[in-house]
């Protein structure tokens, strides 16, 4: 049976695998994937933060606007919905609680199933949402090595309201990286910037060329003390290549820009994190809308999608990991 019980940080996690690669996740823990490599060779593409261990949220984790940020920003793999960051709910009330710091799904009390059928192993998590009326399903499936060498994530979000509501979603893989790191993104030739710190030249809002330094590619600098998010529009065919030239290792993560027409990177070549230790970290992050904030996706960008009563949407994206590059 491809998958087995194990632990992370003390707690019960779930590892799924094939002859090629394993994944593990952490059911509790908003439903995070811990770790993803190529099975018993591999690095680790999945950043982990020293100074903040995985551990079980509370599902009411507090109103503080950072509240993620500053204690549950531990790394792996989660989901962002209905936002990323921190904002009032649009159309909501005055005065009605803020839709938390990135999103609800890392503190949902999700359920969880695990099978295998027809060589295909499925790990499916199911939260009912309780900041907006919406089931939100991911499906995470591996096959046989045979059979492909691939992780597939399914989404899908239905909703059970009697009104229409915007929202977006975001992926949240946080990628371990050092200098030297490349970053392609075929098709993807200018960018908006959503926010930066230690660099005069990404002025907030504008749109630049991508890449931003190197023909071609992004190369993870030395640690300079700068990080950015930045935001692009998806070509049809979505594809990001990260790889690790001293490794030998590439990751490829893919999707259909019909389905998903946004992509977030994360660049934090030692800008943001704690004072005196700031962390060095890759995040590419697909999403159904930008900027980070719900408010500013529906009112300033004008680009949420809105789910009516009675609809549901469905997504995907495709990870593989490689070996052998240069």
């Amino acid at each position: 049976m491809p998958f087995r019980q194990t632990t992370v940080a003390d707690l019960p996690a779930v590892s799924l695998y094939n002859d090629v690669l394993e994944l593990i996740g952490l059911p509790s823990v908003g439903a995070r994937v811990t770790h993803l490599r190529l099975r018993g060779r591999g690095r680790e593409w999945l950043w982990h933060n020293p100074v903040l261990p995985f551990t079980v949220p509370p599902a009411e984790p507090g109103p503080a606007p950072d509240v993620y940020v500053d204690r549950f920003d531990s790394g792996g793999w989660d989901e962002c919905f209905p936002t990323v960051g921190a904002c009032p709910r649009p159309g909501a009330p005055e005065g009605s609680p803020l839709l938390p710091d990135h999103g609800e799904l890392w503190h949902a009390a999700w359920r969880h199933d695990l099978f295998t059928v027809g060589g295909l192993t499925t790990w499916r998590s199911i939260a009912e949402c309780r900041t907006v009326p919406a089931v939100f399903t991911r499906r995470i499936e591996l096959a046989e090595a045979e059979a492909g060498d691939g992780v597939t994530f399914r989404y899908s979000l239905r909703s059970t309201g009697s009104e229409p509501f915007p929202y977006l979603w975001s992926a949240h893989p946080l990628l371990t990286a050092q200098p030297g790191t490349r970053l392609e993104l075929p098709g993807v030739s200018r960018v908006r910037v959503a926010s930066a710190q230690g660099r005069n030249d990404l002025v907030l809002g504008s749109e630049i060329p991508w890449p931003l330094d190197q023909a071609g590619m992004f190369i993870m600098p030395p640690a300079e003390g700068w990080a950015a998010k930045l935001f692009a529009a998806s070509p049809p065919e979505g594809r990001a290549v990260i790889t690790d030239p001293l490794r030998g290792e590439a990751l490829e993560l893919a999707w259909d820009g019909g389905e998903v027409p946004w992509l977030g990177l994360w660049l934090n070549p030692g800008g943001f994190g704690p004072a005196g230790a700031p962390h060095y970290t890759l995040g590419i992050e697909p999403c159904l809308a930008a900027p980070d904030r719900l408010d500013g996706a529906v009112n300033d960008w004008r680009v949420a999608p809105i789910l009516r009563p009675g609809e549901e949407r469905a997504w995907r994206l495709t990870v593989v990991l490689r070996e052998g590059v240069s």
